[in-house]
């Protein structure tokens, strides 16, 4: 299924669903919906090469934190194109993709690095709330979940009936979070984070167990 909207849009068109899908819930005679539970898979996380490039004018480079992995792609067409895929596996969570409900865990970290001021920040407890449409994770000194980017553009959904059963989500647009701008800028002692910038895509793949 593919789904295609602005931002502005996503968070309406994302929670009219889920508001849709519950009424049918409520007012249906059969029995409750089922309990999801995620069990394995990834997600990718890829940043374009032009929001490394700016990142790296100003001394910041991000880095995988184990077990995540990266791996560079380099682009068709022009300048400076390309994506460096950073690939975390899936820890749990209870994200649903066909009714856009819950959340999927991700393991590993992502560490930014400023080498000129000394600075690091290590973002933890990746996750992707399909609510909100938010791939989120714990910034230095928090201890819930900040949004770090959105996801847009777009967006396909899908499900295979296994075993075992997967569901997948991917996005061509992931769009920076002002909070996510604010909080970055200031660890690392930079201006280089613009709220609204596209930084790069999304896509994850994750096996599911109903009970």
């Amino acid at each position: 299924m593919h789904i295609k909207f602005g931002r502005k849009s996503r968070l309406a068109t994302l929670s009219v669903g889920v508001i849709i899908v519950a009424a049918l819930a409520i007012a249906g005679s059969g029995p409750a919906l089922a309990d999801t539970t995620d069990t394995g898979g990834t997600g990718t996380v890829s940043l374009t090469s032009a929001f490394l490039v700016n990142l790296a004018k100003s001394n910041v480079i991000v880095l995988p934190g184990s077990p995540v992995t990266s791996s560079f792609s380099a682009g068709t067409t022009g300048s400076g194109s390309g994506l460096d895929a950073f690939t975390l596996p899936v820890t749990g969570g209870n994200g649903e993709v066909s009714i856009f409900f819950g959340h999927v865990d991700f393991g590993g970290t992502f560490v930014l690095v400023n080498a000129k001021a000394s600075k690091t920040v290590t973002i933890t407890s990746l996750e992707l709330n399909f609510f909100t449409g938010a791939l989120s994770g714990v910034l230095p000194g928090g201890t819930k979940q900040t949004a770090l980017a959105y996801a847009g553009g777009d967006m396909s959904s899908g499900s295979q009936a296994g075993p075992p059963a997967t569901e997948s989500f991917s996005a061509d647009q992931l769009t920076l979070s002002g909070k996510a701008a604010k909080a970055l800028n200031t660890g690392l002692n930079t201006t280089a984070f613009v709220k609204g910038t596209d930084i790069g895509t999304f896509a994850t793949t994750f096996d599911v167990t109903v009970s």
